[in-house]
């Protein structure tokens, strides 16, 4: 039974008060193109087997590819990549015109300079509201171990920052 009263306005203000990181998903379709997106849907699924899940859209782009290819990378954003962020959040342009990335294992793009990227392949896809719901099985983590950097956040409809202790 679905609320009425919860509009999709009121339900997107009270998960912007939920403060999250930011990363870029990205796949490539069957022939290598590279696809990606900014989400914050993101999360740790599983210890055993290692388990991401990435909550995409049914009206991305990105998630044909996705799903033809059966692969995805979850790449963690920093503190310095928010244009990067903002790059990938738009629709209908080349997104990877001029930033650093390479195939990573699994074949998805592994982006620069992340905070950590965590290559998958899926495992299984389940159909949640207006989104694809697809839940891969960690292949390769490559993270940045520099104690400097800082992750990307978002919350209440702005990037932030952690607070110094």
């Amino acid at each position: 039974m679905t609320d009425t009263s919860i509009t999709a306005d009121l339900f997107r203000r009270a998960c912007g008060l939920w403060a999250t990181g930011v990363s870029i998903v990205t796949t490539a379709d069957t022939a290598g193109k590279p696809y990606g997106l900014t989400m914050n849907a993101v999360s740790s699924l599983s210890l055993d087997p290692p388990m991401m899940l990435v909550c995409v859209d049914k009206g991305s782009d990105t998630l044909a590819p996705m799903l033809a290819s059966r692969v995805f990378c979850v790449n963690v954003l920093t503190s310095a990549q928010q244009d990067l962020s903002n790059r990938f959040a738009k629709k209908g342009h080349d997104k990877f015109e001029a930033v650093a990335w390479h195939p990573g294992t699994v074949g998805a793009p592994v982006l620069a300079h992340t905070l950590v990227s965590i290559e998958c392949e899926i495992a299984d896809v389940v159909t949640g509201g207006d989104h694809e719901i697809c839940c891969g099985v960690v292949r390769d983590i490559i993270a940045n171990d520099s104690v400097d950097v800082e992750p990307l956040l978002y919350y209440g409809g702005r990037y932030g920052a952690l607070g110094k202790a």
